[in-house]
């Protein structure tokens, strides 16, 4: 089917390439997951080039965009259709009340990105959206266009209402990520390469097949980086899996890089969740996708315009691997459901679906099964990307955070966790479980809770605290501080006790001082310590170091 050049669409669910395919492992020795982009510029993955912030903005943008400070949007109905819906007239039909809420839900998304107002209105608007049976694709969208005065619509997105999946409109369901994907191209985002399930460039009458392989230009081209794109994030190491539906869960919000290049047009809105704002546990952050008891499975990318802010899940049932710097991606989920409302949702599943498409059923022993399962593939792919075992996350990067936000603590739950922090001053709390906590840069707070707990130590030049350390149970963990900066190769510390410090770069030492106890190392010989941790009321033997 011939469509104009500037419309794109996305395809049908099931005609899909998909991939299963993770990254490779990183050793056990790194102490945070690899980042694509870590080797931007000069490395490549699957075939693929990693490319830089810039050439990724410029794949995703385009020359068009909705001019002035409010962009309206609204729902045909048969009336105001009239004359403005083209080749989708014959087909159409409006938006039922669960797709009007799902499309606010997915406008306040993009509201929250950028400077501008979003309002639901009739008449002349910016955005208007229907569903037709016109067309084979899933969905598609005109990108904005100016058409003279009186303005008629800038962009029309078309829901093809044939396809069931554009029914499942709760939390990582198809059609509410088909919703995102389309009001992104309304904006003015294209696919990150120029392919489109509507296009047939060999002229057969037949769309083309398309597939991250042949079709793909960059390496970051998946759905785990933005929801603009075709392929699977499977392909760059990520695993959304719904636990209680066998089924792959999807983007839930604009993506990192979607982020980027929406705010590179539009600018960033600096009003956003500016607070002090907790995210998924305990949540205050006014929208429920980021409230975990409303949205137990989050695969989203969080940006927040400042305050302090928290990573909270405290009431997750699995292990969970937090990683709060900016462009990073975390591995953590509220678990797995009960079993009770696990049926639930996968007979609410089934009943979207038409004849002819499988529904599936649970009992117990396969549920049990199934999720003990997940529980040993998620703790086998954090330790291969961290090093650290144990860590029973039941989805892998399936959150990042935006390039431009801090996100300054984590809380992790009952089980072993893994918090990782940034180069501000976080708070990291593991509570129950043998947790590891690492605050990198800043002068952190690590409170590991109960447990056997590892706090771990990367900069040679901070001043952290631990608030509950116990001495024989908790250990320190120093071995990625080199202790001498003046060789070439990585050195341990020696440990003096609480000998003063003797003028030898790599001396460690701990002594008592006004009620407290502290640990501190002199990596370059100047009898000062270039890092400090602050025991609190407990004491420190050499069993319970790693240097």
């Amino acid at each position: 089917m011939t469509r104009p050049q500037n419309l794109f669409s996305l395809p049908t669910l099931f005609n899909r390439n998909r991939h299963d395919r993770d990254t490779a492992a990183t050793p056990a020795s790194e102490p945070l997951p690899y980042l694509l982009e870590n080797d931007a510029g000069a490395g490549s993955w699957q075939g693929k080039p990693i490319f830089d912030r810039d050439q990724v903005i410029a794949q995703l943008t385009t020359d068009w965009k909705i001019e002035g400070r409010v962009i309206r949007y609204g729902f045909l109905d048969a009336a105001d259709a009239v004359g403005k819906t083209g080749v989708e007239y014959p087909g159409f039909s409006p938006f039922d009340a669960a797709q009007k809420a799902a499309t606010r839900q997915a406008m306040e998304l993009w509201d929250d990105l950028v400077p501008l107002h979003f309002i639901e209105t009739r008449g002349n608007v910016d955005i208007a959206l229907a569903n037709t049976t016109t067309g084979p694709e899933q969905a598609w969208a005109y990108m904005p266009t100016e058409d003279g005065n009186p303005r008629t619509p800038q962009s029309n997105i078309w829901v093809a209402d044939q396809q069931w999946t554009n029914g499942s409109l709760g939390n990582g369901g198809f059609g509410t990520y088909t919703l995102i994907h389309e009001i992104g191209h309304s904006l003015g985002l294209s696919h990150p390469g120029d392919y489109d399930s509507a296009a047939d460039k060999d002229g057969d009458g037949v769309p083309d097949p398309i597939g991250y392989t042949d079709d793909a230009v960059y390496a970051q081209d998946t759905q785990q980086f933005t929801v603009m794109s075709y392929f699977p994030n499977g392909i760059t190491g990520t695993q959304t899996l719904e636990p209680s539906l066998l089924d792959q869960s999807y983007a839930q919000t604009p993506l990192l890089h979607d982020i980027m290049a929406i705010q590179q047009v539009y600018g960033a809105d600096p009003t956003t969740r500016r607070g002090n704002t907790v995210y998924f546990a305990n949540s205050t952050a006014g929208n429920a996708v980021y409230d975990l008891e409303e949205n137990p499975f989050p695969y989203l990318c969080v940006y927040d315009a400042g305050g302090n802010d928290t990573f909270d899940f405290s009431t997750a049932i699995t292990g969970v691997f937090l990683d709060l710097r900016a462009g990073a991606f975390s591995s953590a989920s509220f678990g797995y459901l009960p079993y009770d409302e696990a049926v639930a949702a996968m007979n609410a599943y089934n009943a979207l679906k038409p004849e002819g498409v499988p529904a599936m059923s649970w009992n117990p022993d396969f549920y049990a099964g199934w999720t003990g399962s997940l529980l040993s593939m998620g703790a086998a792919k954090v330790e291969a990307d961290t090093g650290v075992d144990g860590v029973t996350a039941t989805m892998i990067r399936n959150i990042s955070i935006a390039y431009n936000t801090v996100i300054e603590n984590a809380v992790g739950g009952d089980s072993r966790d893994y918090l990782v922090g940034n180069d501000v001053a976080n708070w990291l709390k593991g509570n129950g479980g043998d947790d590891v906590l690492n605050g990198l840069g800043g002068n952190d707070v690590l409170v590991g809770g109960k447990g056997a707990d590892s706090f771990c130590f990367f900069d040679a030049s901070g001043k952290d605290v631990i608030l509950d350390f116990a001495s024989g149970t908790d250990k320190i963990d120093l071995t990625a501080i080199d202790a001498n900066i003046f060789t070439e190769v990585d050195e341990a510390f020696a440990f003096i006790g609480s000998a003063l410090f003797g003028g030898v770069a790599g001396e460690l030492r701990s002594w008592a001082s006004w009620g407290g106890h502290f640990l501190a190392g002199d990596t370059d010989g100047d009898k000062v310590a270039d890092f400090t941790i602050d025991l609190g009321v407990a004491t420190v033997v050499m069993a319970d170091l790693f240097f």
